[in-house]
């Protein structure tokens, strides 16, 4: 299985030579060490995983621009959810919990649990197949995931995917990515054109070109954005993983808080400031969302001035 727990890791991803060209043109190095942690939960949540990695963006065009910040995640299996409720002390599925992760907060916005809302997405869910959810749960709270990743797994095969895009104006929509292009037998990537607004400093015009690569302990996910084919932009999150109980939670993300998504929207914030005020770069008005892939529109009474 893809999230499944290992007596060891496996190796490094720059060693596949298939996908070294990839990972090196995102600057994709092996610097996360992980230690087992062996407790009672191996043998019910076989999948779910804590990542400890960094989130990186980098702008080629017109202005150059990079940053990067450590940041810790989950990997999600969304069937077992209800067992990490169970045992996981500070952590709460729809429940008040110091962390807390809740079916309204993701796709449709409706009470269903997330693979059901899936399942007007993707086909549905077939036996002997998981569905593994990239993001991170509310911290007292709060959370703010620009992107959130929906992977169907088939064994250690990625079958297909969402990619769930929040911006900073309320709005939520959704990049269904049903045909794959298997790489190698860990590397998966998609294509399609953007059609919603979510930096500022980026027009609408461009496709975006995703990369999926997902190892036992290991995940890499990347979204490049490509204009009259050339490449003005790559994001990508990548982390080392390992199980999720109450002692890998505290030691990622109790014990280091401003490296999860409590602090996305602080840091988004900075980097608007940087390219508004120092680097002058254009700013580009909201356009109200036409998609039918846009789940979410906040247009009635939301300000529509970018976050600078």
């Amino acid at each position: 299985m893809p999230f499944a727990l290992q007596s060891k890791l496996p190796e490094d991803l720059e060693s596949n030579c298939d996908i070294k060209e990839e990972l090196s043109s995102h600057g994709l190095s092996r610097n996360f060490g992980a230690s087992s942690d062996t407790t009672l939960f191996h043998r019910m949540i076989l999948n779910s995983q804590i990542f400890r990695g960094v989130v990186v963006h980098e702008r080629f065009s017109p202005k150059s621009h990079k940053f990067s910040y450590p940041m810790s995640f989950f990997g999600f299996d969304l069937a077992e959810l209800k067992d990490i409720d169970a045992q996981a002390s500070i952590f709460g599925y729809n429940e008040a919990k110091p962390l807390r992760l809740n079916d309204s907060d993701y796709l449709h916005g409706s009470s269903e649990p997330i693979i059901e809302q899936l399942d007007r997405l993707l086909p549905i869910k077939e036996p002997g197949q998981s569905t593994i959810l990239v993001s991170s749960p509310k911290y007292f709270g709060y959370a703010f995931n620009p992107v959130n990743f929906h992977l169907r797994m088939e064994g250690e095969r990625l079958l297909c995917a969402v990619a769930e895009v929040n911006n900073t104006f309320g709005d939520r929509h959704v990049y269904p990515l049903k045909e794959l292009e298997q790489i190698n037998n860990k590397t998966w990537r998609a294509r399609c054109m953007k059609d919603f607004h979510v930096s500022p400093f980026n027009d609408m015009s461009g496709e975006y070109r995703f990369t999926f690569n997902i190892d036992e302990n290991k995940i890499f996910l990347g979204i490049d954005l490509y204009q009259n084919d050339t490449c003005i932009m790559k994001t990508w999150i990548q982390g080392q993983g390992q199980s999720v109980t109450n002692r890998s939670i505290f030691r990622y993300v109790l014990l280091h808080p401003f490296d999860t998504a409590l602090n996305s929207m602080p840091r988004i914030i900075w980097q608007a400031a940087v390219l508004y005020y120092k680097k002058k770069m254009e700013v580009f008005k909201r356009p109200s969302p036409v998609s039918n892939n846009t789940l979410v529109d906040r247009d009635e009474g939301r300000d529509d001035s970018p976050v600078v």
